[in-house]
């Protein structure tokens, strides 16, 4: 029984090289326990696709909190309630919201997360993320406008066939 247990480690390939390319794969896809990670800048849009389609099946009830802003309950009074003031619902959304916040902490690499300004809250961090790899509204009408221009100018005068317009380029 223990020549067979150790047997099962001795033929699978525990190379530096295999243990990295795991390890990155692992970063990139997320596992059953930890969501995909965001390593760099450029991955954001692949990312962020990943993470949703993780985050959905895996821990619905904390994607509500990002899809709809979780804000502390209130008490008759409008201050904010004390944990132990929570009924279950709210506990369980509170649950929700925290196990969010971490969720994000764990698949942001932290040189990442640090440049974020939120207030503390997921809906806050993902659309800090948002804004900061995507651009706020404006910045995206400016950069298609751009884009626009960039293709009209690049377009090919006429009478003339692509051949000449690459040779012009």
């Amino acid at each position: 029984m223990s020549e067979d247990f150790y047997n099962a480690f001795a033929t699978s390939p525990t190379t530096p090289t295999v243990i990295a390319q795991n390890m990155n794969l692992e970063n990139e896809t997320g596992t059953t326990q930890k969501p995909p990670k965001l390593m760099s800048i450029e991955e954001y849009y692949g990312w962020k696709d990943r993470f949703e389609n993780w985050v959905e099946p895996n821990h619905l009830r904390s994607w509500e909190c990002i899809l709809k802003r979780y804000v502390l309950p209130r008490t008759e009074l409008q201050t904010e309630k004390q944990i132990s003031e929570f009924n279950d619902k709210e506990r369980e959304m509170y649950r929700a919201e925290k196990m969010m916040i971490s969720l994000l902490q764990q698949a942001i690499k932290e040189d990442i997360f640090v440049l974020l300004q939120h207030d503390k809250t997921s809906k806050s961090i993902w659309d800090a993320l948002k804004v900061k790899f995507e651009g706020s509204e404006n910045m995206i009408k400016s950069k298609k406008a751009l884009l626009k221009k960039e293709f009209v100018l690049f377009s090919s005068l006429p009478e003339e066939d692509i051949k000449k317009l690459i040779e012009r380029y």
